[in-house]
């Protein structure tokens, strides 16, 4: 028990200092001072999974640290300095870090000193005690909870990633409340993801990215628990992922994403997920999840697009080579989709591609609505090929595609939370059916 404990101490350990690293190097005054007081509020402290505390807020803090919102704020706002621009990420990742001390840590004064003694600057804590809740006993309206953090584009990014965090630890749940999790995301994260991207087109992308980590996460639980009700229905979402895909396709001169984005609902016609949407849905996430990562490149795309041709339409080779696709497209394609192979050469082939890394990445992080039709045996090896070959393909991608490191690390840690609540509720399941038989 001390060893397991002490390989999750660990971990924290190197999140904190690889947050620590960015923060030296960019200058960011705020998230130094923040990360020493967390770690000195929530010690002792520990998650219902047995980790230490402070793994939350750190990986709270390290998402949105992957996804450089600086790059979006110089993208709309050009005319600030790259000073002001460092300056609100210092903010944001600061109050990340600290979101949880006000509510959880005790604090007199809802946490003022850490202005008045250890000088964060007050937009910091004022950040922080939106994001807190208040304390046991006294009244809670979570529709005024949630309309105020929604006034504020860092409290709203925050409390999305929190929400995030918090989702990939479901398995340490019991049932009635996972059950009471899902439902309760979808009654107030999704609606505030709806809202922040209107409300704040700037951060539309990051929000997605987010949202997309949420639903997957809560589709894949909500089919291993026969909750089908609460499989996102994505119908409504068709058109808008389409006209976000053409848009893109358009500004970045992108022709085959184009010519596969017209080419899709044909190969796809007739067939539905297992939420009862047309299965079209899924490729279309998929290119959209690239994009919104900022990965542009059209070969990966139109991929992405058609890479369940062979399942679905007899005679999609044939189709798609007339329509005057690029072969590399197809190729791409090929690699991806052949899973008749033995399952080493097949990530083999997979890994000498980068456009099939990021493919499949994309891909994985979107396929949870089958396991609602999956057998024990399915699931298992599901998860164990997740732990086998896409862990360290991921690990071997974001060396040799420096470029992409980070966009591959949140889609390491996307699929990795979904195959880990994968494991940990099928093997709870087949202890439960083993004991009613």
């Amino acid at each position: 028990m001390k060893e397991k404990t002490g390989l999750k101490i660990e971990r924290w350990k190197a999140e904190y200092c690889q947050i620590k690293a960015y923060a030296i190097a960019n200058n960011m005054r705020n998230l130094l001072i923040a990360l020493e007081l967390a770690v000195k509020y929530h010690e002792g402290q520990y998650r219902d999974g047995g980790e230490p505390y402070i793994i939350h807020p750190l990986m709270v803090c390290k998402t949105l640290m992957l996804l450089n919102i600086e790059k979006y704020l110089k993208a709309w706002y050009p005319e600030k300095s790259d000073s002001w621009r460092r300056h609100q990420c210092d903010i944001l990742l600061a109050a990340s870090v600290l979101h949880d001390v006000v509510e959880d840590c005790d604090l007199p004064n809802k946490g003022r000193e850490m202005v008045d003694v250890y000088h964060l600057e007050e937009e910091v804590w004022i950040i922080v005690n939106i994001l807190s809740k208040p304390p046991k006993g006294e009244p809670y309206d979570p529709k005024e909870y949630f309309g105020r953090i929604l006034q504020n584009w860092k409290t709203t990014l925050i409390k999305i990633s929190d929400r995030a965090n918090n989702c990939t630890t479901m398995q340490v749940f019991k049932e009635s409340r996972r059950i009471k999790y899902i439902r309760e995301t979808s009654e107030y994260i999704y609606p505030l993801c709806v809202e922040g991207k209107r409300k704040y087109p700037q951060f539309s992308n990051i929000i997605k990215i987010l949202e997309n980590l949420i639903v997957s996460i809560c589709e894949s639980l909500a089919s291993l628990l026969g909750m089908q009700e609460e499989i996102t229905n994505q119908t409504q979402n068709y058109e808008e992922m389409i006209d976000f895909i053409e848009f893109n396709a358009k500004k970045e001169n992108m022709p085959n994403t184009y010519l596969a984005l017209t080419m899709a609902p044909k190969l796809y016609e007739g067939r539905l997920r297992t939420s009862g949407d047309p299965f079209v849905i899924h490729p279309l996430r998929v290119s959209a999840y690239l994009m919104d990562l900022g990965i542009m490149d059209d070969i990966t795309n139109a991929a992405a697009l058609l890479h369940e041709k062979v399942h679905w339409m007899k005679g999609a080779d044939t189709y798609i080579r007339n329509r005057g696709i690029d072969h590399e497209v197809t190729r791409i394609v090929d690699i991806v989709s052949n899973k008749a192979m033995p399952l080493p050469e097949y990530y083999k082939r997979i890994q000498e591609e980068p456009r099939a890394i990021l493919e499949k990445l994309a891909n994985r992080a979107h396929t949870c609505t089958f396991l609602a039709k999956a057998s024990y045996e399915e699931m298992e090896a599901y998860t164990i090929e997740n732990q086998k070959y896409m862990v360290p393909m991921c690990e071997w991608a974001k060396i040799h595609l420096a470029q992409y490191a980070n966009q591959i690390e949140i889609m390491q840690y996307h699929i990795l939370s979904i195959s880990n609540i994968v494991e940990v509720v099928t093997i709870q399941n087949r202890l439960t059916s083993q004991k009613g038989s």
